[in-house]
Formats: structure tokens, sequence, C-alpha cells
């Protein structure tokens, strides 16, 4: 989940990690084709409870309208039940989980995992969240001596782009409906964002042999980001396989949306689709108590 510190020019380079309404979706695809339509709808995690543009219940109603045959979730297999419920689906913790649950319960289709099955796991092997905060500690560590010794510097404006990115991811991420979080102007600020941590950054840090260890941190958090969505597209890709004709609604965080439609888009037997595309709006949402189905 992004972290968003205000009033600070302290970047986060590891942080990567919104018309809504009651609306008739035809759910089935022409049977000619036989392509499955995919859309891939961009959450914010706990952020669904701080934007009330974003909310669960609006993302639950989304979820709804699209009628889908089955709901792809961001789970790894040791956080669903052997029927693929997420564990985690109590409405005041977990709004993705709740959302899509409600929905698959209400309408009798299939929940599937589609994270990497392992990423618990990774996690540990790899220290993940170890090298993270080391790489932020270092990097932070260049930004304040850098700022001292020249704060006119090419290398330091660039870096301070990373900081107004972050900035700018934080402020949709809170303030936005979720037609905006799944567009592309979204998708590019995180496009921006990721370049600068995984290409722009570590390349002007090659220049600074004292922070190798940020360099080899930030190649690291790159193959591993990588690594983890072409996982998760290829996951897409086997169930698509098995819901031809058919649609699919893809659960996901925001940050995942452009790298999944990136390496999606050539796929022949996919037809990609955004959530908006496919129903109507309506500015009036009632804001209904959150219930899950029982735990």
């Amino acid at each position: 989940m992004t972290k968003i510190v205000k009033d600070s020019i302290l970047i986060l380079p590891f942080c990567c990690v919104l018309f809504v309404g009651n609306l008739f979706a035809d759910s089935k695809v022409s049977a000619k084709t036989q392509k499955t339509q995919v859309v891939i709808v961009g959450t914010i995690h706990g952020g669904h409870y701080k934007n009330p543009k974003y909310n669960p219940e609006i993302l639950r109603q989304i979820i709804l309208s699209l009628k889908p045959d089955a709901i792809l979730n961001e789970q790894p297999l040791s956080q669903v039940d052997p029927n693929g419920r997420p564990l985690f689906r109590d409405p005041q913790k977990h709004p993705e989980g709740w959302a899509a649950d409600v929905v698959a319960v209400k309408l009798g289709i299939k929940q599937i995992p589609f994270d990497r099955p392992d990423r618990q796991e990774n996690f540990k092997k790899t220290n993940y969240f170890g090298r993270q905060e080391r790489g932020n500690k270092l990097f932070n560590e260049w930004f304040k001596q850098k700022t001292k010794e020249d704060p006119n510097s090419v290398d330091l404006k660039i870096a301070r782009l990373l900081g107004h990115v972050g900035q700018a991811e934080g402020y949709l991420f809170i303030n936005s409906e979720p037609a905006i979080i799944n567009s592309e102007a979204h998708d590019s600020v995180i496009r921006i964002k990721m370049s600068l941590c995984y290409d722009i950054i570590p390349t002007i840090l090659k220049k600074y042999p004292e922070y190798e260890t940020v360099i080899n941190d930030f190649h690291f958090a790159r193959d591993q980001w990588h690594q983890r969505n072409r996982i998760m597209v290829d996951n897409i890709i086997k169930a698509a396989k098995q819901y031809p004709g058919k649609r699919l609604v893809v659960i996901t965080g925001a940050s995942h949306r452009y790298i999944l439609r990136d390496l999606l888009k050539d796929e022949e037997n996919i037809d990609l689709k955004e959530y908006w595309e496919l129903s109507k709006p309506n500015n009036k949402v009632k804001q209904t108590q959150i219930q899950g189905p029982g735990k």
C-alpha cells in the first residue's frame, strides 16, 4: 500500500506498489469470436476507507454491474480457501476481498486467485521488505547529502521528480473517482514513477560508487516487480482459456494496471475492456451499510 508522506521532500522509491451505478451490462461476449472479455479494475486497498468517491460499496457496485462470469482476485494461494474465496474479507479491513466475495456469492460465480502462488513465501525468502527499508533509508541519505552539497544539480532535480510523482499519485489515490484511477492518466503517473525508480535513478546513482547497495536494491525491486506481474498475467491468460466467450473481472491494486494491460493487449484470445466502457454513470450512488455474506 502506498504510503503518503505530507509536507516532505523525502522520496520513497519503493512505494509502488476512481462513476459507478446500478448498471445493466451484458456479460455475454459473442460466441463467434470466443474471445474472453477481461476487465481490469484497479483498486486502492485501504484507501477505499479514506476516499468517499471510491469506497468499498462503490467498488462492490462496479463489480456487480459488470455481471462477471468469474472474478480474479489479487491473492496468493495461501490467502484463499479451497473454493477460491478470500480468507481476508472483513468489510472493515479488507475492501477488495469483501466486495469481490459479496458479488461472487450473490451471482454464484467462482473466484480465482491470480497473484503469484508463493507471494508470501517469496517475500520472506528474498527479505523483500527488509531490502525495501534499506533502499529507502540509503536513498534518502543520498538525497539529503546532495541537497546540502549541490542543491541545483541536475541529478537532484531529476530525483525531485520522483517526489512530485509520488505526491500526484497520493492525491489521486485519496481524492479521485474510480474512473480516474482506472484511466490512462493514472496509469501514466505510475509509468513515470516506475521508470524513475527502476531505470533513471539507478543510472544517476552509478556516479556515486558508495551507493552501489541502493542500485542493487532498486534492481532487485525491478526484477521482483516484473517477475510477479508476469506470473499474474500468465494466470489471467490461463483463466481466460477456461472462460472463452465470457467475461472476467480482475481485481488488482491500481499500480498493477499499466503493466498488466501492456502484457495482455496483444493476446489474441483476450478482449481488454475498461469497466466504464461497459456501464452507465449514476452520480447518485446510495451509500449503503457494508455487510458481508458471513465469514
